[in-house]
């Protein structure tokens, strides 16, 4: 008996220092990407190599996805394991392709502050940043059920009887697999309202703000 309260104390001291830990990471200072520039200005001559990377991944990732599918395509399977392997493929790949193209957006951004060609009508790193914390499934606006990886639910950019959007609450971004369209929130408020990239953010900080 006293074993079984041993472990139970264990893993709720566990449970609280996990816990501790999150709160201490969280209160730690962000930088935006001025001050880390600011304070490391020798990443000036590290970022277009980190762009190549980046773009050099995507390609990876794109090429990986239509491997995949043509060799699907060869096996002699019924249309729909082919239909679901396909799904799986393109879920399983969307999620890194976005993050890579979130990276490549960012490090251009940065390499354009630091060279002072900027215009001064262009958004800050810092206001891009509010509005990517919107979040999405609130902007989406319509009925949404748990998957096994975020949520699904019928597609607002297209007509659709089976549900095949996908958003992503952890990376606060969307997918839909039918019409292949969705990225992040500021991705999603360009498509669904027609915005540019600067009214699209304008329009999620206004968002923040309520």
């Amino acid at each position: 008996m006293n074993t079984i309260l041993e472990i139970n104390d264990s893993y709720e001291f566990e449970d609280y220092i996990l816990q501790l830990e999150k709160e201490y990471f969280h209160s730690l200072k962000r930088f935006s990407d001025k001050e880390l520039v600011d304070i490391f200005p020798e990443s000036k001559n590290i970022i277009p190599s980190q762009i190549k990377f980046f773009e050099n991944k995507r390609k990876e990732i794109i090429g990986s996805v239509l491997e995949r599918m043509t060799s699907i395509k060869e096996k002699n399977i019924d249309n729909f394991s082919l239909w679901f392997f396909k799904e799986w493929i393109k879920e399983d790949k969307i999620k890194e392709l976005i993050k890579v193209e979130k990276k490549i957006i960012r490090l251009k951004g940065v390499l354009l502050m630091m060279s002072g060609r900027v215009p001064k009508e262009w958004l800050t790193q810092e206001e891009i940043q509010q509005a990517l914390t919107f979040p999405i499934e609130i902007l989406i606006n319509r009925p949404l059920k748990k998957s096994s990886r975020g949520l699904v639910g019928l597609c607002p950019f297209h007509n659709e009887k089976i549900p095949s959007f996908f958003v992503y609450p952890e990376t606060n971004s969307c997918w839909c697999f039918g019409c292949q369209k969705g990225g992040n929130v500021i991705n999603f408020a360009r498509e669904i309202y027609g915005y540019s990239f600067k009214e699209a953010v304008e329009f999620l900080i206004k968002k923040n703000k309520y």
